[in-house]
């Protein structure tokens, strides 16, 4: 089974570009999603970030992948992965005054995204410019962030792969869900995964 997760800041397009790449590669092969787990939680946008609830997400994400793959699909595709839940708790934390307490429940959190991280296979981060989240956000409803946190998010993005050695490939998400959605796929045969 091949894991792949399709990371992002809110509104890049994860769930859009996973439906279209799941639905080119069931042409041929297995797949089974993980769904975003947000929308069914129990913790509402602004409390996502405190230690209960992010141990919360990070152990359904883990939970629901381990269910998921017991179908032996070829391909589990994760709307979101742990690395998404990380710098989630990373970024909310940055700026609190730190004390025991709270750098045990960091560190726990971390074991966690360092233990799980090797089971993906591959990490798609999509992105998306400023002016274009913008747009999307708005759509889809969600909650509006200065184009500072985007690019603050995005940023660490970039350095937690890079730094962490993440097998990740970045996914521009600026011209239409099926050339997003073919990239993803040239990456996968250049993997040779299909």
């Amino acid at each position: 089974m091949h894991k792949i997760a399709f990371s992002g800041i809110p509104g890049s397009g994860k769930t859009t570009v996973l439906a279209e790449v799941g639905k080119l590669l069931s042409l041929k092969y297995r797949v089974d999603e993980v769904p975003d787990l947000k929308p069914g939680s129990p913790f509402d946008y602004d409390q996502r970030a405190g230690f209960v609830s992010m141990f919360y997400f990070i152990t359904s994400q883990i939970n629901e992948e381990n269910i998921r793959s017991q179908g032996r699909p070829d391909f589990l595709l994760c709307d979101g992965s742990l690395l998404d839940r990380w710098l989630e708790w990373r970024s909310a934390n940055a700026e609190r005054t730190d004390n025991g307490q709270a750098a045990e429940k960091g560190a726990l959190l971390e074991s966690l995204y360092r233990f799980w991280m090797p089971s993906y296979t591959t990490i798609f981060r999509i992105r998306a410019d400023a002016k274009v989240l913008k747009t999307r956000g708005a759509k889809a409803g969600l909650q509006e962030f200065a184009s500072g946190h985007s690019r603050q998010m995005d940023e660490l993005y970039g350095q937690t792969i890079q730094q962490d050695c993440v097998p990740a490939f970045d996914i521009w998400n600026q011209q239409s869900i099926d050339e997003s959605a073919q990239e993803a796929m040239v990456h996968l045969a250049d993997m040779k995964l299909i």
